[in-house]
């Protein structure tokens, strides 16, 4: 689904960053030594799916095959702690990319101001020929 909303919607972004840390992480203890201590406090942080960068604008998204209320949790804190760490940068807008989804989340994605994007996915091809008429 995301390569299908990059066929679609991928040319209005500049670029796009995957697997991105997001926020400050946890400061391990004082006795933690180099590397182990960078690596523990990027362990520790927010891990956003994608970011994209238009007129140098962020939008943050997240990609679940379905989505339900825990993706719009994690989108808060993705939004949240962006704010946090990047006090001169701009809010970053948020997005769901998905295959479906609940429809219980839909106020919260008003409410919140969260752009959905639905590309449905077909499991079809995975079926044993048998099974595919």
């Amino acid at each position: 689904m995301w390569r299908a909303f990059l066929a679609d919607r991928g040319g209005a972004y500049d670029r796009f960053d995957y697997n991105v840390r997001i926020g400050h992480g946890v400061e391990p203890p004082a006795t933690i030594v180099e590397p182990y201590r960078s690596a523990s406090i990027a362990a520790s942080m927010l891990r956003g799916d994608a970011i994209g960068w238009r007129a140098g604008l962020p939008t943050i998204f997240e990609v679940e095959r379905y989505a339900k209320a825990e993706a719009i949790g994690q989108l808060l804190a993705y939004r949240a702690a962006w704010e946090a760490a990047n006090t001169t940068a701009a809010s970053p807008a948020i997005a769901l990319v998905t295959g479906d989804y609940s429809p219980a989340i839909i106020p919260a994605l008003t409410e919140h101001g969260i752009d959905l994007y639905m590309y449905p996915v077909n499991f079809s091809s995975l079926a044993p020929a048998r099974l595919r008429s």
